[in-house]
């Protein structure tokens, strides 16, 4: 009873954290230490897919313009729908990139630096980095996504890999930094984890050991990262409107020293 209730506070967790610009692999990392208890590949597989479902269904009006739009002008020829169909290339543009790192990279940050004193060093990089968005994107004005644009975000996305940088965060200040709206650049950035989710889970499945997943925790915490990402982005996006990102920045620095302090206590 004590290992499921730590799965499905793990899998709240990282539906809580997946949308957040706060890095959710950085704070698996961190309430891990907390409860000690380590998840395995099976438990990240079926949350990140939690959070993948949640996010299909936040932005599901504009997934569906994208697929009917894209449509109508690869086959009805409706060239006033062509802007949704650069838009989906763009999105698998800026995904190859991180394809590429993450499938060459992936065991090496798992075991090189899925740690407690990485995640702390990351976390100060990612609030900082919040706050300088959080004031650069009062004068990010574009709202249309260039190739260029995309080549970057997607080469920021692989920052993203390591533990405490958050992928969401690295991804969404190059947008801003290019001039693109705050808003646009997050949506961009949502955009970005559906292959990247998608391409992991088939990946992955290969790899997983069926003797050892605790059925009822899985079930309960796949159930709770969706819920735990839907209510979060829209968290996320109402505190954007109200152009509030440093709270998260200032979240990230507070998280890095407490850890700091915590690593020279013990």
């Amino acid at each position: 009873m004590l290992e499921i209730i730590k799965y499905l506070l793990l899998g709240l967790i990282q539906g809580l954290t997946e949308p957040l610009p706060i890095s959710s692999s950085g704070h698996m990392i961190i309430f891990e230490e907390i409860f000690s208890f380590a998840t395995d590949l099976n438990f990240k597989i079926i949350t990140n897919f939690g959070s993948l479902i949640a996010i299909c269904i936040f932005y599901r009006k504009f997934l569906k313009e994208l697929i009917i739009d894209s449509w109508s002008y690869l086959i009805k020829k409706d060239t006033t729908k062509k802007n949704s169909f650069i838009y989906i290339l763009l999105v698998a543009l800026a995904t190859i990139p991180t394809g590429i790192a993450g499938y060459f990279l992936s065991d090496i940050v798992d075991e090189k630096l899925s740690n407690i004193f990485t995640v702390a060093i990351c976390l100060s990089i990612t609030g900082i980095l919040l706050l300088i968005i959080d004031y650069l994107s009062k004068k990010a004005i574009r709202n249309q996504i260039t190739t260029a644009d995309s080549i970057l975000i997607g080469l920021s996305q692989i920052v993203g890999l390591i533990p405490g940088i958050s992928r969401s965060g690295s991804t969404t200040s190059i947008g801003v930094f290019r001039k693109i709206r705050l808003e646009d650049s997050l949506r961009f950035s949502f955009m970005l984890y559906i292959p990247i989710s998608i391409g992991s889970l088939i990946l992955s499945l290969t790899k997983i050991n069926y003797q050892t997943t605790n059925i009822v925790g899985y079930i309960g915490a796949f159930i709770l990262s969706i819920l735990g990402t839907l209510a979060s982005i829209k968290l996320l996006f109402g505190i954007v409107k109200k152009e509030n990102l440093k709270y998260f920045g200032y979240y990230c620095l507070l998280v890095s020293i407490s850890i700091f302090i915590y690593l020279l206590l013990k």
